[in-house]
């Protein structure tokens, strides 16, 4: 007879089990809804990546806005770290080649 203990660990264990999707598992999808999941995932990074460029964008203008009030060392690495942030951000935008 297997303790309490035991048994609820094989239970839990037997229930991770059947969660794991095996990475050679193909997809019972037609064609086209894979198409429109894909298109789906596509638009979500493209959205998530414009937002981004957007925060950066903010994050420059604020820096300029403090390099205009008096020009500092600390005002010069504020400038220099959004203008790399949004350059970042705009070759994370998704191209037309990727759909």
């Amino acid at each position: 007879m297997m303790s309490p203990e035991i048994k609820q660990f094989t239970d839990e264990s037997q229930e991770q089990d059947r969660k794991i999707v095996p990475l050679h598992h193909k997809s019972q999808n037609s064609p086209s809804e894979d198409r429109r999941m894909l298109q789906g995932i596509i638009d979500r990074e493209a959205l998530v990546s414009w937002l981004f460029l957007i925060g950066s964008l903010i994050f420059t203008l604020d820096a300029i806005l403090e390099n205009i009030k008096g020009v500092s060392f600390s005002s010069l690495l504020h400038i220099s770290a959004s203008i790399l942030f949004t350059i970042g951000s705009v070759l994370f935008i998704p191209s037309d080649r990727q759909k």
